[in-house]
């Protein structure tokens, strides 16, 4: 048994220093610049919301700063019951002739509110983006490019969170751009796996017949990404641009960081490529191993335990460093370490309790 232990211990290790040696190289391949003139598009800028009165100026302000070029681009924002003062902010423009709000009155929630803002949609191109957003001025015109590819159905771009100091931040805002390098890695070894809605364009004539899977109340973005994937070869992309990056806020406290996990972990299970179900069952069982190898109180658990988070440290910070610079972030050795602890726990329990658990958002609790 101790050597079936180990040979296990042994092949775990393996697997995830590949793994993660495959997202850095898949990272690595993608192209950034992309020499093209733009096709002029009718494009609609789709924004639902819910209470975000204090959010929606800034990103108002970067809407008025944006350059459109060429393109017929209208700011659509679908208003998914709010209880404040959004929706007064957004008539403030009403004189605007490229800006439109829309109440939704059928359903609620954010695939509900995108669900409508696909039918007031106007554009040909749909690219969406959330209130708590910053767009930079050259954002449209990056998010658009692919589209010249006849064959681009879907392009998923890079968010970043707004820029802040401590020791808290640097542990979530690397944990996050980790998670859009490997949205992006599995983008281009075809195989999609994440991506995010607060940057996402596609094309609307793909919109018939989406499957958002409806009895998540998230995950709007994945499963339309995995949808356009099913039906259409080689359809996705992701913008590897720092001109296209959204900016958005961090989770301020562990509560907002964990309702925000939860969230995102509740769709793990419906995956439709069943080869990406797989690798976070494995990235799972990698970090159960490690708890249960500790929780053992043998020897010979606390040295496979500790061989474990040392070949998962190395392997995230190699992984790390092939693209913290176009995010602007700059990984510490120490505390990555320091941050194994809080990863290797939440990564143990998130799955199991995202399927099991509600959690709070928008001052809804969900499931």
């Amino acid at each position: 048994m101790v050597i079936l232990y180990i040979v296990i211990v042994l092949l775990f290790a393996g697997a995830y220093l590949l793994l993660l040696t495959k997202y850095g190289r898949s990272w690595e391949l993608i192209e950034e610049n992309i020499a093209i003139e733009n096709t002029p598009f009718s494009i609609t800028v789709l924004i639902p919301f819910r209470n975000e009165a204090n959010n929606l100026p800034a990103l108002i302000q970067s809407f008025t700063d944006l350059e459109t070029d060429k393109n017929e681009v209208e700011f659509l924002f679908i208003n998914d019951h709010s209880s404040d003062e959004g929706a007064a902010i957004l008539k403030a423009y009403k004189d605007a002739a490229n800006f439109r709000l829309e109440h939704l009155k059928v359903g609620v929630g954010k695939k509900a509110a995108v669900r409508y803002g696909w039918e007031c949609a106007k554009g040909d191109i749909i690219i969406q983006t959330d209130a708590d957003c910053i767009v930079p001025k050259t954002w449209l015109l990056e998010m658009i490019k692919p589209f010249a590819n006849d064959s681009i159905q879907l392009v998923s771009g890079p968010v970043n969170f707004a820029e802040q100091k401590g020791f808290w931040f640097d542990l979530v805002s690397l944990d996050f751009a980790g998670l859009i390098a490997i949205g992006a890695a599995h983008i281009q070894m075809k195989k999609p796996m994440i991506c995010n809605g607060a940057n996402l364009a596609y094309r609307k004539k793909v919109l018939l017949n989406a499957d958002l899977k409806e009895a998540k109340a998230s995950g709007d973005d994945i499963f339309l990404m995995q949808s356009i994937a099913s039906r259409y070869q080689d359809s996705i992309s992701f913008r590897k641009s720092k001109e296209a990056m959204v900016v958005t806020k961090s989770p301020q406290s562990l509560r907002e960081f964990w309702n925000q996990r939860i969230r995102w972990a509740s769709k793990n299970g419906n995956y439709s490529d069943k080869s990406n179900v797989m690798i976070l069952i494995g990235v799972w069982l990698y970090n159960v191993l490690i708890l249960v190898s500790l929780l053992s109180f043998n020897p010979i658990g606390y040295t496979s335990a500790a061989f474990l988070v040392i070949i998962k440290w190395l392997a995230e910070e190699r992984f790390y460093s092939k693209f913290e610079s176009f995010f602007g972030r700059k990984s510490s050795f120490i505390a990555l370490g320091i941050g194994q602890v809080i990863h290797i726990i939440y990564m143990a329990i998130l799955p199991i309790a995202s399927q099991m658990i509600s959690y709070q958002w928008k001052e809804r609790k969900l499931k």
